[in-house]
């Protein structure tokens, strides 16, 4: 090139060529190689192909189903959904009618990682016009398309005279995706106040930190305000002029992520075509997060929305033909920190450092203490987080797992920045005891701090105070296997431990004393059984796991929780999908120990005209997954009535039980959550009316085509440890439904999805005399549960019989006359305290008696009627029950025996409905 401009354009190449051809060959004065790298200097260069493109953007089929690299525990695409990929980043769309997140129907993102990783954590986002789920457009047409260089996925809904098109872009080679967002006005409707993109984290499945990048004062970080949804001052506080949610996934898998959502512009699009920005913003909570955008510009700009702004937006809507179009950018890290996602956005300086611990977290904040980054320090101590561009001052804070900080600030003056070394205090060490399952509680003395085992460290507060995610406490769990940890750190001090394992197990004290740098060790003797229980089968029904998307727990952890509280039966119920996890007890060599189920929790989130209030949950059980299909094969649930939900579980699995989960909740995240306290309708049940009333009647209902009802679940889950502040109206509504003749055997479940809620605290006690060995037959279990040979409990063990000289009658059984004696024999560990025994006939006190552990006491029962006894034992937890189960209280309830008064062979209710 620079030979031909000074040549005037005339190319020496076609001369030298020649003559290299023409010239007989004599010995060269150089080598041979020496004189073809002098041809090669002027011979035209050839330009490798590119190489062959790597974008993918179609259907998911079974043909090329092996091709598409899914993984991740949130990853749920399957068979019909769409696939968008660069080599990189692999991500999914829903199909139409694959349901996800809190609206009904597809097109909604569901998957997002590095294709390399099997790191996808991303659980829902959805668009919601009109800032409501009930007037988000439903996606009716999917399509993908490669074209300019990218990879495109598009959906288009129409609703009430809108038409919304989503485009997800992904462009060769590049570490993020473009969403597009079009909402048309193309005929009359409902106005269009506001819009927004609904992401969706519950219990921390991800971790929101905020930041704006056109107002640096309402970037939150991990520090956000609380929000109250129902007070318009409160909601205005929250609603911040902040552009980037950075999710950070959780660090408790191999593979880790982090996701950055933008929320680019957006703008009006008026019938002539002229763009005009519009008002935005970023509100975040604990569960979920919305960037919104209102319809129109405000009449007096402002950055951060006002009353005046509010009042206007009452008034907005747009017109037929014109468009909203927001742009969102998504940015994957593959570090569960900030930094993963800062680094890719910021133009500054690197930010350096070495600390002595590689468990440590830091965090940035700039000269006007304005949150900035946060990030892991690496396996060897270093640590390297980019800074925005002329940053010049920086405040650094690093956090240790054992509570230790350390703070420096640093003016950024050379090409290193480099904040030195940071020495944290020696820990000691504690070996643990290997070959017997338990759990270790441990807890400080004097000065000594409870230490906090899965802290994430990220210091996420809501109103200042600190919401520790589902996996902090100051428990380990051991299953006895090699797997198990054989040492852990503590900080220097003096602790007690306590060793437990479960209901049906004594404890042990211990006091230890950790001195730094050094091992510890304590002669830890295994848990002793104190009630032996083999004719009846510990179960848990309502368990979750990492596959979940409100949790993060690996299901191995889960599994070894499991053991370590000493229960047998675990039904994996992961919400709205079906995962086995079965391998993995195999896996643990843990078959003699325990037995997973494979269910489902089917969770209804979104409202439609079939279920204007949701459907509520469910869980049904067992189910069979198939690893091909979206989330597993999983229930419809979206869209249908709870008597089409039943219908669809009994169709595919007609021995399937069907769980009523929680029908009433303490302080719901959402109306929608609990079924009794909408039935779908917008109204509570009632225990005090007939189920023929008004305000009941709903749960009557005859689905046409396959005759459900909303009652005609299998079982009602009385007792929840989530919702254990809501078991005495529980317990209410199920007494109104067997008073009436809704014969619903109860259960009581932990619904636990970490480690800082502990699992099979409730449990139920199944009697399955004839059971054998695990793995028990899964529809022994069930017809044993649905039929009432059982009792659910949080610490009292029982055995009760109704007598007779004629039969001795266990739960779930009929008694033939009006008069028997009721055996109650009542156990407990030592450090389950009980102190009250309530009989209860007909859901109405019929005897109650001081009771404690070891007493079996005979009460004489006369029923003048059918009728149905009930027992309900009851005590004040003490220091070391509330040391072990921090938000139960001791409690067990049977299911019913029902009493033949008459003994005609034929149970009648005692108050028969209306």
């Amino acid at each position: 090139m620079v030979l031909a401009k000074w040549l005037g354009g005339l190319s020496l190449v076609p001369l030298l060529v020649a003559a290299a051809i023409a010239a007989p060959k004599s010995e060269p004065a150089e080598s041979d190689e020496g004189y073809t790298a002098q041809l090669e200097e002027f011979l035209p260069v050839e330009e490798a192909p590119p190489p062959p493109s790597l974008l993918r953007a179609e259907q998911i089929k079974l043909e090329t189903l092996d091709s598409f690299p899914r993984g991740g525990p949130d990853s749920i695409a399957g068979l019909g959904d769409w696939w968008l990929s660069n080599g990189k980043l692999c991500i999914a769309v829903s199909d139409v009618g694959h349901d996800a997140g809190i609206v009904a129907g597809g097109g909604t993102l569901i998957d997002v990682g590095h294709c390399d990783l099997a790191n996808d954590q991303w659980t829902y986002a959805n668009i919601l016009t009109g800032l409501a789920k009930e007037t988000a457009i439903p996606v009716a047409k999917v399509s993908a398309a490669l074209r300019d260089g990218n990879a495109e996925i598009t959906t288009v809904g129409e609703a009430d005279g809108i038409r919304q098109t989503i485009i997800y872009r992904l462009a060769e080679g590049a570490d993020s995706l473009i969403i597009e967002v079009g909402i048309e006005r193309i005929g009359k409707g409902k106005a269009v106040h506001m819009s927004g993109l609904f992401t969706l984290y519950s219990q921390r499945s991800l971790t929101p930190f905020s930041l704006s990048s056109y107002v640096p004062d309402a970037s939150l970080g991990f520090a956000h305000p609380a929000i109250d949804r129902n007070k318009v001052s409160s909601l205005l506080a929250g609603m911040l002029p902040s552009d980037w949610n950075i999710l950070v996934g959780a660090n408790t898998y191999d593979s880790q992520v982090s996701y950055g959502v933008q929320l680019q512009s957006a703008e009006l699009i008026t019938k002539n075509g002229s763009r005009q920005p519009l008002p935005r913003f970023l509100a975040v909570f604990p569960h979920y997060s919305l960037h919104g955008w209102m319809s129109r510009p405000l009449w007096l700009q402002s950055e951060r929305l006002n009353w005046l702004s509010m009042l206007q937006n009452q008034f907005m809507d747009i017109h037929v033909g014109e468009k909203l179009l927001s742009k969102f950018k998504l940015v994957v890290g593959a570090r569960s920190d900030v930094a993963a996602v800062t680094d890719q956005i910021y133009q500054g300086p690197m930010l350096r450092g070495y600390v002595n611990d590689n468990a440590v977290s830091v965090a940035i904040w700039d000269q006007d203490d304005r949150p900035v980054s946060q990030g892991r320090v690496a396996a060897d101590g270093s640590f390297n987080i980019r800074l925005p561009k002329h940053s010049q001052w920086v405040k650094v804070q690093a956090s240790s797992p054992w509570g230790q900080k350390m703070t420096r600030e640093l003016s950024l003056i050379d090409a290193r920045n480099d904040s030195g070394r940071w020495v944290f205090k020696k820990k000691g060490l504690l070996s643990l005891p290997s070959g017997s399952a338990m759990s270790l509680s441990f807890f400080g003395i004097g000065d000594t701090a409870n230490p906090e085992f899965g802290n994430d460290l990220l210091g996420f507060t809501k109103a200042g105070v600190s919401l520790p995610g589902t996996m902090r406490r100051n428990r380990i769990d051991l299953a006895g296997v090699d797997s198990d940890l054989d040492q852990i750190d503590l900080p220097p001090g003096q602790y007690r431990v306590l060793s437990s394992r479960g209901l049906e197990y004594d404890v042990r004290e211990y006091l230890l004393t950790i001195v730094a740098g050094k091992t510890s060790q304590l002669p830890i003797i295994p848990p002793r059984r104190i009630w032996e229980s083999e004719d009846w089968r510990s179960a848990d029904l309502h368990v979750h796991s990492g596959a979940s998307f409100d949790s993060i727990l690996p299901f191995d952890e889960r599994l070894r929780s499991f053991v370590a509280q000493g229960a047998e039966i675990l039904v994996a119920s992961e919400h709205n999908r079906l995962v086995d996890h079965r391998d993995r007890v195999a896996a643990m060599d843990l078959t003699e120990q325990v037995q997973v189920i494979v269910g489902a929790e089917l969770t209804g989130m979104a409202r439609t005209a079939k279920a204007p209030y949701t459907v509520g949950h469910s869980n049904a059980f067992p189910l069979r997954a198939n690893p091909d299909a979206f989330s597993g094969g999983a229930p419809k649930v979206e869209n249908s009535s709870l008597r089409e939900v039943i219908a669809g579980v009994k169709k595919t699995a007609p021995k399937a039980l069907f769980q009523l989960n929680h029908p009433r909740a303490a302080d719901p995240l959402d109306v929608d959550l609990a079924f009794f306290d909408h039935l779908s309708v917008g109204h509570p049940y009632d225990p005090l009316q007939s189920l023929s009333s008004v305000n009941n009647e709903s749960l009557l209902s005859t689905d046409p085509v396959s005759g459900f009802r909303d009652i005609d679940f299998d079982v009602i889950e009385v007792l929840n440890g989530a919702e254990f502040a809501v078991y005495h109206q529980i317990r209410d509504d199920w007494f109104s439904l067997l008073n009436q003749g809704a014969r619903r055997a109860a259960t009581g479940n932990s619904d636990s999805h970490g480690l800082r809620s502990v699992v099979a605290a409730p449990r139920n006690y199944v009697y399955l005399p004839e059971a054998g060995k695990l793995p028990l037959d899964e529809h022994l279990l069930t017809d044993a549960v649905r039929s009432g040979r059982s009792f659910m409990t949080t610490g009292p063990l029982l055995a009760v019989t109704l007598r007779s000289d004629r039969e001795d009658v266990g739960l779930g059984g009929q008694f033939r006359g009006g008069r028997g004696e009721l055996h109650v024999q009542i156990d407990a560990a030592p450090w389950v305290p009980v102190s009250k025994l309530t009989v209860w006939v007909n859901g109405k006190i019929y005897r109650q008696l001081k009771a404690s552990a070891g007493d079996h006491k005979v009460v004489d029962l006369i029923a003048d009627g059918d009728a149905y006894v009930v027992v309900e034992v009851e005590g004040e937890p003490g220091p070391v029950y509330r040391a072990l189960m921090p938000d139960l209280a001791p409690l067990a309830l049977t299911n019913p025996i029902y009493i033949d008064a008459d003994g005609d062979g034929q149970w009648r209710a005692p108050t028969p409905m209306n």
